[in-house]
């Protein structure tokens, strides 16, 4: 009876040993995984934080039965910008647009001049701004 249970308490204990073994590498790498999706988190957060821009000013321009709006976009944060990295809503409906100069980079405190073609109806309207990573500005307008 003795050999029997000295072969089964080995048994159980190289089990346990590679249970433990299989177990440690999962964790390790999913511990991994986690605290580099948590530094890419920080870092997303931080870059949203320091981003903030402003519509200041639209003027719209008619063209038979559509006009064409401008707006002037001045970015009041300390995060550098891509002007071709935005989205622009009027009245809830996603707009394409283009920028008066072939500048893509948006440095803090400079203005950008982003025009729509092609819009109709007249009265109020609004506009909503959105950066990359979400940061957004709501401008309203009257045609």
């Amino acid at each position: 009876m003795g050999f029997e249970t000295s072969v089964v308490v080995t048994i159980f204990l190289v089990s346990a040993i590679l249970i433990a073994t299989i177990s440690y590498s999962t964790i390790s790498s999913s511990n991994d995984l986690l605290s580099s999706s948590l530094d890419e988190h920080f870092s997303l957060l931080s870059k949203k934080l320091q981003t903030d821009v402003e519509i200041v000013e639209s003027n719209a321009v008619f063209h038979n039965s559509t006009y064409q709006l401008s707006l002037m976009v001045l970015n009041t944060g300390s995060e550098t910008l891509r002007s071709d990295e935005l989205d622009i809503l009027i009245d809830g409906v996603h707009v394409s647009y283009s920028g008066v100069s072939n500048i893509t980079t948006w440095t803090p405190e400079t203005y950008a001049v982003l025009n729509v073609y092609n819009l109709s109806g007249f009265g109020d309207h609004r506009v909503k701004l959105v950066t990359k990573n979400g940061v957004c500005d709501y401008y309203s307008y009257s045609v």
